[in-house]
Parts: C-alpha cells; structure tokens; sequence
C-alpha cells in the first residue's frame, strides 16, 4: 500500500518487527513501517500479538526497531 509521509533528512524512523512461523516449519520476521513515532510502531506489535491470542497462536513476542533514514538521488 503506497503512502505518503513527509520527514526531515535526520527524521527518526520506526517500524515494528512480527516474528513469523510458516506452514512448513520455517521462521522469519515480517516488519511494518516506517512509522514517524515509536507509539505508531508499539500499536502495530500490539495488534499481532493480540491477534496471535485471538486465533490460538503461539505466544508472539514482536518488538520495535529505530532508524534513521538516508536520502540520495537514483
């Protein structure tokens, strides 16, 4: 889904990181953002684990990881 978000060339970014397990057996690790706050990202983190609670998955440990972004001309 595109969007549009404006930040500062120092902004701060965050984005949350979902912890996945895959029919076959695998695991790996979904991310959503970036997001302008770390309270955007926390909600996201606390959408999936209480999601994971809802439909009987195993107990999703998620987190929030800090960025920053560095603009150049392609």
């Amino acid at each position: 889904m595109a969007r549009s978000i404006g930040m500062a060339g120092d902004a701060t970014v965050f984005r949350a990181v979902i912890p996945v397990t895959y029919a076959d057996g695998t695991t790996g690790f979904k991310s959503e953002g970036p997001y302008g706050t770390k309270g955007a990202a926390t909600a996201r983190v606390t959408f999936w684990r209480n999601w994971a609670v809802r439909y009987g998955c195993v107990n999703m440990e998620g987190w929030v990881e800090q960025g920053t972004v560095t603009w150049s001309r392609t």
